[in-house]
């Protein structure tokens, strides 16, 4: 498939607007049969232009606080080493370079509180390294807006879109923030929460394919396996104790019916509907050039405003993608835009706000990244998260130093945090995913 055509790019487009509707409804929303629209999604995804969907997982319902860094560098060579050192933090969210006046990283953290200083000690050994010049930290406020990601609108001429008239809006709307959900009590939760967490927002492109778009019974069927596996394991971790003893009480002391109730009931609902968000495609960038990515960090603005901006890009759609992260101090924007509206954007930006910063963010390759939740970062006897310097710190740094050692630095792909990259995923799954996959139900190493 060198070139994609009109239906292809039409059936993208539903995708991303309608990330968990059935083929069929989308099949009759693009006026096709569900066999063609089953045919060319199977042929997107073999010709490597489709992946699985994934959701991303909402920090402050599980008592984590989200922290945006600016990484400000000064020679390119530093973008391979501070890549690699930011992909060893346990807590990692995402990262992206960015270019523009400056040239750096942005990346995001989900962390607890408690952990603050430690995390600001590996900032300041990632300036005392060299790694990077400065840094700065903006902390995450727990409101924001993902809509879908950009592709072509052939219903439409973009041109037509009022950009000017749309960001004017803003000036109608409420200045006061809507109240946020309460966070999921964490010692409520149990290791098969936590697996679902991990797995619905994570896919493999090598083995199984469990997703946010997987059904309940599918579900089922691989933790079941999964419990099987570790059963048939000679030594496990920790961790992997807890999710066995849980996986045992869930399926030793229910019947079929009951396992199947009690999944959707008191797992499954609970952490589709208040613990994850943002379901969406993943797609091949590199066939949809005909945006840029703008980022805008803005300093200083008032509470009314930023109210009045979430509920702008909350509540009124425009025919790109459009972001948003209220933080402490100001805005995080991001707007990927064709290069028509780009004057304007900066424009209105310009003329809105008197301290902000503009980027171009890459999100190609290695030069972007985001990771799933990260199970180990949880500890079971506390019913918390890990926030010892052990693990906050030293382990971070040990890491490190054997990755310089062993002289890949610019390997990024670890499994414990199963990463995945511009769309593709981690070419080599996890250990688990490979097990189940090919069948085998052998004692593995993660």
């Amino acid at each position: 498939m060198d070139q994609l055509n009109i239906l292809d790019r039409k059936i993208l487009l539903v995708l991303q607007n309608y990330p968990l509707e059935s083929f069929s409804t989308l099949a009759e929303k693009l006026k096709i049969s569900p066999q063609t629209m089953i045919r060319r999604i199977n042929a997107l995804k073999e010709n490597k232009i489709l992946f699985m969907p994934v959701a991303t997982f909402i920090p402050e319902r599980i008592s984590l606080t989200r922290y945006f860094v600016t990484l400000n560098i000064s020679s390119l060579h530093q973008f391979t080493y501070l890549q690699m050192v930011l992909a060893e933090y346990n807590y990692i969210r995402s990262y992206n370079r960015f270019y523009g006046e400056k040239f750096g990283i942005v990346a995001i953290f989900d962390l607890p509180e408690e952990i603050k200083a430690q995390f600001i000690k590996y900032l300041d050994y990632l300036v005392e390294q060299e790694y990077c010049d400065s840094y700065v930290v903006d902390k995450a406020m727990g409101y924001r807006v993902n809509n879908p990601e950009s592709l072509t609108n052939y219903s439409k001429d973009p041109k037509i879109f009022n950009l000017i008239g749309y960001w004017e809006k803003r000036k109608d709307k409420s200045e006061a923030l809507p109240r946020l959900p309460s966070p999921v009590k964490l010692e409520t939760l149990e290791p098969l929460h936590m697996l679902l967490l991990r797995d619905l927002t994570n896919f493999t492109k090598n083995g199984v394919e469990i997703s946010i778009r997987a059904k309940q019974t599918e579900l089922i069927d691989y933790y079941k396996k999964y419990y099987i596996h570790l059963g048939k394991k000679i030594r496990m971790t920790d961790n992997e104790k807890q999710v066995y003893i849980n996986l045992s009480e869930f399926f030793d002391t229910r019947n079929k019916h009951n396992i199947k109730v009690d999944f959707g009931r008191k797992y499954y609902n609970v952490v589709r509907h208040h613990l994850i968000s943002n379901p969406r495609w993943n797609f091949s960038r590199k066939l949809f050039e005909q945006h840029v990515t703008r980022a805008f960090i803005i300093k200083g603005v008032p509470k009314n405003e930023k109210a009045q901006i979430f509920r702008l890009l909350h509540e009124e759609t425009a025919p790109f993608e459009t972001g948003f992260e209220l933080l402490n101090d100001g805005l995080f924007l991001r707007f990927a835009i064709p290069p028509y509206y780009d004057s304007k954007l900066n424009y209105l930006i310009w003329n809105t706000f008197k301290d902000y910063q503009v980027c171009s963010l890459d999100f190609f390759g290695k030069h972007g990244a985001w990771w799933p939740f990260y199970l180990e970062n949880y500890n079971w006897d506390t019913k918390y998260w890990k926030i010892d310097d052990d693990w906050a710190y030293n382990s971070v740094l040990s890491e490190i130093d054997n990755k310089l050692k062993a002289n890949n630095f610019g390997d990024i792909k670890l499994n414990k945090h199963l990463p995945v990259e511009n769309g593709n995923g981690n070419s080599n799954g996890s250990y688990l995913y490979k097990h189940i996959s090919n069948g085998s139900l052998a004692a593995t190493t993660p």
